[in-house]
This record gives structure tokens, sequence and C-alpha cells, in this order.
């Protein structure tokens, strides 16, 4: 049985579903929701293993289930599925398996082909090893590297603005933060799904029947673009959009030219920003 996915709900028209990345809420979004929502109906849930959403987390496959059942609870026509970073393969799983409850498909940062992944990921997957890393990832993210951020003012001017967006600040994890405990178990969660079940969203991309735009930052450490080029390349119809200036944090580094890419998706054009 699917859980119940905690949802921010804001604005009206076409229905955007914004699916945040690993770790992070559906606040992860604000940034977007709030330019969106000025001619949309953007759902921004919390999924399973973070914020609101009881629960345990779940794999890629379990995720998709997870969304398709909330679109057909909440929406009545077929929506828009914006997805970053993790969150990709699941949106992309549920997209093949349930092509009538999407319109379009951006994908951001998207972790959903082979080079997508590097070494550090499997070695999050290793027992003791994994749990160690993930600790100090977990720290890092939550709370050391949000508190250096402001420091890079401070940094030679030719790498000051690759660093600042390099680094997560608090609303990239939508205020849900911690190394112990849920948070611990949910990286972990997510992340033997992404190294086991990749070769199932890889599979799947060539097969999706709805338009689909990749969005890479010019700076994504996390995802390169190189990889964002693969998936686009392995997507038949889909485009390219390169963001210059941001990092792997889209929405939070760029959140115009996002919108601007998910207002041609839904067919509602750029507006003047």
């Amino acid at each position: 049985m699917s859980p119940h996915l905690a949802s921010i709900e804001r604005g009206q028209g076409p229905t955007v579903v914004l699916l945040h990345g690993q770790p992070g809420t559906g606040a992860s979004w604000d940034p977007v929701t709030e330019m969106l929502s000025s001619d949309h109906r953007v759902l921004s849930p919390d999924r399973p293993g973070y914020g609101k959403t009881h629960g345990e987390a779940r794999g890629l496959s379990d995720n998709a289930d997870a969304i398709a059942a909330l679109i057909r609870h909440r929406c009545d026509t077929p929506v828009t599925v914006v997805a970053h970073s993790w969150s990709g393969g699941a949106a992309v799983l549920m997209t093949d398996r349930h092509p009538e409850l999407v319109r379009s498909l951006v994908l951001v940062g998207a972790a959903c082909t082979p080079d997508s992944l590097n070494a550090l990921d499997r070695w999050l997957t290793v027992p003791v090893l994994g749990d160690a890393l993930t600790v100090l990832g977990l720290v890092g993210i939550g709370g050391l590297l949000p508190r250096v951020r402001p420091l890079t003012r401070y940094a030679p001017s030719r790498f000051r603005d690759q660093l600042e967006v390099a680094l997560p600040d608090r609303a990239v994890t939508g205020s849900d933060h911690g190394a112990l405990g849920r948070h611990r178990r949910t990286f972990m969660i997510e992340q033997r799904s992404l190294v086991e079940e990749l070769p199932t969203v890889a599979t799947a991309l060539g097969s999706l029947a709805v338009p689909v735009a990749v969005v890479s930052g010019e700076w994504d450490l996390v995802v390169p673009p190189r990889a964002s080029a693969t998936l686009a390349r392995a997507v038949p119809g889909a485009t390219l959009t390169l963001i210059p200036r941001a990092g792997h944090f889209v929405a939070r580094d760029a959140p115009s030219s996002l919108v601007d890419v998910i207002r041609r998706s839904t067919g509602g054009g750029a507006r003047e920003r």
C-alpha cells in the first residue's frame, strides 16, 4: 500500500507536482513554488521518509507508486511532474508505468543514467563504511556546510560564485535535517535503491511516451552536465537546458530560469521577469 504523502499546495491552474531530492522536503521548492503558483496549481509533497510524511523511506519503485497514488487522488487531469536529483528515477518509473497521469516531465539534475553515479555513491551502500559516510555527509549537509556557505564571500573572486552554488543551505533540506535515526535510515534506504534500481530506470528512458525536458546547472558537481546530456540523448525527443552559473540546487540558484522551462512544459510559455 502506498503511503499518504503530506503536501504543500498553492495556486490555481494547470497542476505541477514538484518532487524533492535526497535529502529535502516539499519546502525545498519554495523559490519555484512562489513564482509558479501565480498561474499554476503546485503540489510539492514530502516523499516517504521525509518531513511530515509518516513511515520509513522507500525505494525508487515504491516512490513511483506513491507519486502515482498522489496524482490519482488529488488531480483530475494529467500533470507536469518536475523531479530533482534522486527523485528523477522515481518520476521516470512512474511516467513509464502510468503515462496517462503525466502531461510532461521535467528532470532537474536527475540521477537516471549510470554516469550520474560515482564511486562515493557505491561506497555509501557498503555495510558499516556506508553508515559512517552517511552520518558524516548528513552532518555536513544539515549543519556544517550551510554555516560555511556565507563565508564564500571571502573567497577569491574567480572561485566565489562556484563555491557558493556548490554548497547547500538550510533551504535545500527544507528545514529537515539530522544525521541519526530516521534521516540516516532514509538516506541509506534510498542510496541502496538508487544503485540497485538504476538499470531499470535507464531501460525505461527509451520508452517514455510524454514530452521530457532535462535541466542541468553548468556547475553541478553532484550529477554533472555530461550525465544530463546522456539522459537527454536516451529519451526520444527530449530537450536539454543548461543553466549558466547554477549548481545542483537549480531551484535555489536559478528559480526564474527553471520556472521558464516548467511553463514551457505545461504549455504556459515564459513570463516576464
